[in-house]
């Protein structure tokens, strides 16, 4: 394998190990937010983004260049037995070049979309926190509310015996007078 190839495939290593920190259960979405906002990250990043696109760009090139290597190869049928043995191993390490420049592109695919789904996981989890905390809030005052209520309907000084027993008199009084 050339040193292009071997670059390449490292790069393929290294973007698995990122998909599977990038999958692990424990490491919390907040975790990761302050990862990808630590302030070097974000210094970094931003030049970084732009080689990393000028880097799919060259891996793009040589993926295309494999998808030409075998057109090239797959026609051919010579019929000496060392040359069709020369050419179906240039088909394979062109079919294997290809496979390692199509994962690592598709591969780059899934880093993206991951790290954009663990940070909009973050803000929603964040926005359901704060939901939750206002609803708390909103609980406790309602309640508070409904204690100064029944405070406020409840008679500070309750009637006294003779005044319920005039009251009784008068109820009396009022039914004997109903036609």
């Amino acid at each position: 394998m050339t040193i292009q190839w071997v670059l390449i495939a490292a790069f393929l290593y290294l973007e698995l190990g990122i998909i599977i920190l990038l999958i692990l259960p424990f490491i919390s979405a907040k975790i990761w937010k302050y990862i990808f906002q630590f302030h070097l990250w974000e210094a970094i990043s931003k030049k970084a983004n732009t080689y990393f696109m000028v880097f799919l760009m060259v891996l793009v090139l040589f993926l295309l260049d494999s998808i030409r290597e075998m057109v090239k190869y797959t026609g051919k049928h010579p019929h000496d037995y060392e040359a069709e043995l020369q050419m179906h191993m240039r088909l394979y390490r062109s079919q294997r070049n290809y496979y390692i420049a199509g994962m690592a592109l598709f591969l780059s695919l899934v880093i993206r979309r991951l790290t954009m789904l663990i940070l909009s996981e973050y803000e929603l989890i964040s926005k359901n926190e704060e939901a939750m905390k206002e609803a708390q809030e909103a609980t406790e005052n309602l309640e508070k509310l409904m204690k100064e209520e029944k405070v406020l309907e409840e008679p500070k000084n309750p009637p006294s015996e003779k005044f319920m027993e005039e009251v009784k008199k008068l109820e009396n009084l009022l039914e004997s007078y109903t036609f």
